[in-house]
């Protein structure tokens, strides 16, 4: 009997932990020939919506992006507040993207790398920073020149995601009977906090935190959600200390709290 239990316990713990990937999935921005402006920066998205979209792993691949001078550049990836530098500066002349990869597994650092960049390279910070988040929403690729008297053309970009889940169990569905907004956690805190709300229903959410004046800073939620508990994250790593407010909003109902960055 106590066999039989221990091997139970063995093989639940085992199911429990055990991920299964799924194969990559690549979403692509092909023949936007967006201009890389003189001294500025310019902005390209791509929305992801899933249902199984749990992240693993992310790559970017530029398939084309021309410069004249790249080393002028610097690229980064963002979603939601979370925000990877791919590139920053390296280079020199006409060294353009074509065929990039831009993988944390990558042997060379695109840092250190020979352009013209083709071929697979570590990113300038790296890309985990996304793992184990959820991949639907926008994913904002910024191109910024920062000198003048040179220009580019993005042409096409893409995101490979590799997706999991949990196999072998039963994931908990806590679905509250109202509408219900927590005190963030912790609080006060620096640099980062957890806001956790509960919805009753499917149906449209917006979470957004402001200023004490008033001003929005950052929406932490802003789309459709099923009926469940749910957790943001707020990094106030660029705010300075003060009082903050946070408030969810859907069709039926409306909620503010307050919290404090002490840094």
């Amino acid at each position: 009997m106590k066999t039989n239990l221990a091997y139970l316990l063995l093989l639940f713990f085992f199911l429990e932990s055990l991920v299964i990937a799924q194969p990559l999935q690549t979403f692509c921005r092909n023949g936007i020939n967006l201009p890389v402006i003189d001294n500025g920066t310019v902005r390209d998205s791509i929305l992801v919506n899933v249902a199984l979209n749990n992240v693993l792993d992310v790559n970017v691949r530029i398939d084309t992006l021309l410069h004249t001078w790249v080393s002028d550049l610097k690229i980064e990836l963002r979603k939601n507040n979370t925000t990877v530098r791919l590139f920053n500066n390296t280079g020199g002349s006409g060294d353009n993207f074509v065929g990039t990869l831009l993988n944390d597994s990558a042997l060379i650092s695109i840092d250190s790398a020979a352009a013209p960049f083709t071929g697979s390279y570590r990113p300038n910070q790296p890309l985990n920073a996304f793992n184990s988040n959820s991949a639907n929403g926008f994913w904002v690729l910024s191109i910024t020149d920062n000198a003048t008297g040179d220009t580019g053309l993005l042409k096409n970009w893409c995101l490979v995601i590799k997706f999991g889940f949990i196999d072998g169990i039963n994931e908990t569905v806590e679905i509250p009977n109202t509408y219900r907004l927590y005190q963030n956690y912790p609080n006060p805190f620096n640099p980062v906090t957890k806001i956790k709300y509960g919805l009753p229903k499917n149906g449209y959410v917006k979470l957004t935190v402001y200023d004490e004046l008033g001003k929005e800073v950052s929406v932490l939620v802003d789309g459709y959600r099923q009926a469940n508990m749910y957790e943001a994250v707020f990094d106030a790593t660029n705010l300075p200390s003060g009082v903050y407010y946070y408030k969810l909003e859907t069709n039926e109902f409306a909620e503010t709290k307050k919290m404090v960055i002490i840094k």
